[in-house]
């Protein structure tokens, strides 16, 4: 892992995608919100480890995050890979618990992280913010779907 100062990310040109999770939320608070977190570099490392609660919300700037859970054997069942503008642990703005995933650098990978009582902190503060919450209230809600709407594996 290798934090990134500010001015490595301003020479990578390194910034928040203005899609996915952050359309419609107002260019102000994105910048905002980029500066309270920290841009990091991981090579073929565990980003979020299962078993733990998950220190940051991140954003995937370049490169592939693979997410696996653990299945039956104990072994690593793979559940999905986030490439750039996709977030992990948005859960954790809400509820702070284990997670039951684990994420991992596939090759080297840039992330934004910034931690979920900053972000609640942020959502408190800023009205802009509004949209941003509303945008992570959508994709738990998809996420719930998904789980709901999954047919039932047969012991």
């Amino acid at each position: 892992m290798n934090i990134l100062s500010e001015q490595q990310a301003r020479a990578r040109q390194l910034s928040l995608p203005r899609d996915g999770l952050l359309t419609g939320v107002n260019a102000e608070f994105i910048a905002e919100l980029q500066l309270c977190g920290t841009f990091v570099e991981y090579n073929q490392q565990t980003i979020a480890s299962a078993g733990q609660p998950v220190d940051y919300i991140f954003c995937v700037i370049s490169g592939r995050v693979n997410i696996s859970r653990r299945n039956d054997n104990f072994g690593k069942a793979h559940v999905a890979t986030l490439g750039p503008g996709q977030w992990y642990g948005e859960r954790e703005v809400f509820h702070r618990a284990p997670s039951d995933e684990e994420a991992f650098a596939e090759g080297e990978v840039i992330l934004w992280t910034i931690p979920p009582d900053t972000l609640r902190d942020l959502f408190f503060a800023s009205p802009a913010a509004v949209q941003l919450l509303f945008n992570f209230g959508i994709l738990l809600a998809q996420k719930v779907s998904a789980k709901s709407a999954a047919p039932a594996v047969a012991s």
